[in-house]
């Protein structure tokens, strides 16, 4: 048989059971950000570095002039690598469809990457996974990266147009899928990522050369990056040495996945988000025992009066506490390894790798049980300690009512107030009768509005960033071709072309610095303007822009100084660019723009230098029209008009298409920090439920006094209602103030984690709007159920109150 004491928790539980789901869900929901982002974080880890691994990655990618299968087994051969692999890759336009497509100006070309290894039996770095279809890849065939199928829109059996070096359509059938780890989504890249053979290369007009030196170092998984930067180095320099340049040099992070880098910060914002969590959990824990033990005073004093001792009171309350912890973690840990999955699957599709299978982390799960009790715990010790130190005098003499009070400076305020009804100034003056509780209602409220509004605020900040990344060169269309041609025809011709309302030729070209210890950085995409240029208008952040008088000035990118922190504004730099060293003195660095570190230089010096003067590789061009369906229509006219004219076209790009994709990279972001945005929200709900309940219960008998002179069911609904109502608006006010140095901290850890920046801030008035708008339907929807409670109180229910 229970002890007496178990029947009353048992009772306490069962007779408050709204009050019991309340806590246990708000406990619950704190439990669950926990696991969803410790369990989505190991999937992450085990599934992206574990794939990562399987593919035995290169430690150092070098891009070259072509090179063949003798370079490799030379570079094999050199002190410190100890293996070496070559691919090509031919980036080139599609469409989906036989060759009568190419001349379908309803279906736009996009871009492909087609890879050829240098040999498929025999990969050693950077090696595929076939899924279906012969392997390797038959003559005149593709195989499509399995993360390109639904953006391409193609299937095994398929047919692609690719338009070849010369211009002419090839058919391409697609034979099947493969799996390439370093191929991210089409939709985030705008690119499909295909494989063919040599001899397909070949017939496509590209050279049996290959193009790109993949290495791993004898330091293995234990090499520093310094210790590959050096090998990478030896390797780069005999390479130029056999008469190649090398364009670029890539070292990744040893052992890391690439995409490692923006994850980590990403998720430890998520992390403090849910740490913040469970502390609102906490503070529901304390408002409602409380308020629990505000009543139950009496029988506190009983207890102690028939020798209960102050450790057996307590003993029955953390019993309580212990079951709404344990119902909280049954709810909370089987959900959490959901939601974890569900979110590794999301980044895992973006990102391209295979997630382990599903199951409950032993850590995860012993970490969720720590927390899961020890905050509840925690909350509730200071409510229940000075519950048990009131003496069986004092609480006896207790019958759960407050004592009277003098009437307060704000009491008599409200009296002053004119125009209200009389519910009204009743629901205002109820509302700070608990200040105590009022409190921390508006804890968990005001600390779930200023996340929601940061993270609009997030996004905003991030699209103003994203405006102005693209007003650094405000073009609407971008025309490359494939050989340079002169400055003058390209922008003469380009305004010949219906909606074209200027154009300038710009060259480009990419460079490494020279450091002082003789040691090169990472490729620099170096762009050179004309001077004036009418379509520059950088965010500088330091230092100034280029001037029309500059010589070898240069302006830097934040991105190139994320791994060459000692330069500053002021330094003199050496370039070595397209084989040739040069001087240049930094005058300005600017924000960051994605995907590479970038500098910029004036066109007449930097043609004397690298040659070819007066003529130009790619055309900017500007419209009156911006959206993105003229865009495209205007790369259409400008692609037809250098084709007829005789200009070969290699590739056009819109800013809008370019726009968009960067967009849709973001969003995902602010979607992972909206959720656990929406889950403290929900936190702050389910207080918002409890208060009012609980002001309910202790406000029986004066609402029972209300119904004996008079007062309507609806009176007594309105009064409630407008309570909580009354408490969302001032969350929200409070929110709303503290949302600005919150969004403003988020933001700037945001942009430093992409962009080595902080990010051009903008408060967001939508997310304010919307946060409003949510917690006025939060705080009605929370206060609806004690509101009916209130309205159907008895005259009966009031004699046997307690």
């Amino acid at each position: 048989m229970l002890n007496p004491r178990w029947h009353k928790v048992i009772r306490d539980l069962w007779d408050h059971k709204g009050r019991t789901i309340m806590v246990v869900l708000s406990i619950a929901v704190g439990v669950f950000a926990v696991g969803m982002i410790l369990g989505s974080d190991e999937l992450l880890s085990k599934g992206m570095n574990g794939g990562w691994a399987a593919i035995n990655p290169a430690q150092a990618t070098l891009y070259p002039d072509g090179f063949d299968e003798g370079l490799v087994n030379t570079v094999r051969h050199l002190q410190g690598v100890a293996d070496a692999d070559a691919r090509r890759s031919l980036g080139l336009r599609f469409k989906v469809g036989d060759a009568s497509v190419a001349d379908n100006d309803d279906i736009p070309w996009r871009n492909v990457s087609l890879i050829n290894y240098l040999d498929y039996d025999d990969i050693h770095i950077y090696k595929l996974k076939s899924l279906s279809g012969p392997f390797p890849p038959p003559d005149k065939s593709v195989l499509i990266e399995r993360a390109s199928l639904a953006w391409m829109g193609v299937k095994s059996g398929d047919t692609i147009t690719v338009e070849d070096i010369n211009g002419k359509a090839r058919e391409l059938k697609v034979e099947g899928v493969v799996h390439d780890l370093t191929a991210m989504a089409g939709a985030w890249t705008g690119r499909a990522t295909g494989f063919v053979s040599g001899e397909t290369m070949t017939w496509l007009g590209a050279s049996p050369d290959l193009n790109e030196m993949n290495i791993i170092t004898t330091a293995g998984a234990t090499a520093t990056k310094d210790q590959v930067q050096a090998v990478a180095d030896q390797v780069r320099n005999k390479i130029e040495k056999s008469g190649r340049t090398v364009w670029f040099t890539w070292v990744p992070p040893v052992g890391e996945h690439p995409a490692a880098e923006v994850m980590t910060p990403v998720m430890m914002i998520m992390g403090v988000m849910g740490v913040l969590s469970l502390i609102l959990s906490g503070l529901l824990v304390v408002n409602t025992l409380q308020a629990q033990l505000s009543q139950q005073t009496r029988q506190i004093g009983i207890m102690k009066s028939i020798g209960g001792q102050a450790g057996q009171i307590l003993g029955i309350y953390y019993v309580m506490v212990f079951v709404f912890a344990g119902l909280a973690l049954v709810i909370a840990i089987p959900l959490g390894a959901v939601g974890g999955q569900a979110m590794s699957v999301t980044m895992a599709n973006m990102i391209n790798f295979d997630l382990p299978p599903l199951s409950l982390s032993p850590r995860v799960v012993l970490i969720q049980l720590g927390v899961g009790l020890l905050v509840p715990v925690l909350a509730a010790l200071v409510p229940i300690l000075s519950a048990v130190r009131v003496s069986a005098r004092q609480a006896m003499s207790d019958y759960g009512l407050n004592p009277t009070k003098k009437r307060g400076r704000f009491d008599r305020m409200i009296d002053r107030i004119r125009g209200f009804s009389r519910p009204v100034l009743l629901s205002l003056r109820n509302t700070f009768r608990r200040k105590g509780r009022l409190i921390l209602t508006l804890t968990t409220l005001v600390l779930g509005g200023a996340i929601f509004i940061g993270v609009f605020t997030v996004r905003d900040s991030l699209l103003l960033t994203l405006d102005d990344m693209f007003d650094y060169v405000n073009y609407d269309v971008l025309v490359g071709f494939k050989r340079p041609y002169r400055t003058d025809l390209l922008e003469a011709e380009a305004l010949k072309v219906p909606g074209v309302k200027a154009a300038e030729s710009w060259r480009f070209s990419t460079a490494r610095r020279l450091r002082d210890d003789d040691t090169e950085s990472d490729n620099l995409s170096v762009y050179a303007p004309p001077p004036e240029s009418k379509l520059v208008n950088p965010n500088v952040i330091e230092g100034r822009w280029l001037l029309p008088e500059d010589e070898n000035a240069i302006v830097i990118n934040t991105l190139f100084i994320k791994d060459e922190k000692d330069v500053k504004v002021g330094d003199t730099l050496t370039l070595k660019m397209e084989g040739d060293e040069s001087k240049w003195q930094v005058v300005g660095i600017i924000k960051g723009t994605p995907p590479a570190p970038m500098a910029y230089v004036n066109l007449p010096y930097y043609t004397r230098l690298a040659g070819g003067v007066g003529r130009g590789g790619m055309v900017f061009t500007t419209s009156n029209l911006h959206d993105l369906p003229s865009q495209q229509e205007l790369a259409k006219r400008l692609e037809d008009h250098f084709e007829t004219i005789g200009l070969q076209v290699s590739n056009t790009q819109a800013s809008g298409t370019e726009r968009a994709q960067i967009e849709s990279q973001f969003n995902v972001l602010v979607l992972f920090l909206l959720v656990m945005a929406i889950l403290l929200a929900v936190v702050g709900g389910i207080g918002l439920m409890g208060t009012m309940s609980l002001n309910v219960m202790e406000r029986t008998r004066e609402i029972g006094v209300m119904r004996a002179i008079g007062a309507t069911d609806g009176s007594i609904f309105k009064i409630v209602v407008i309570e909580g109502v009354v408490i969302g608006l001032l969350s929200w006010l409070i929110g709303a103030l503290l949302a600005v140095p919150l969004s403003l901290g988020l933001s700037n850890v945001v942009g430093v984690s992409i962009l080595q920046a902080p990010l051009s801030y903008q408060f967001s008035i939508s997310g304010a709007g919307i946060w409003l708008i949510a917690v006025i339907v939060l705080a009605t929807v929370a206060s609806l159920w004690p509101a009916r409670s209130a309205s159907r109180v008895t005259v009966r229910e009031v004699l046997a109150y307690e």
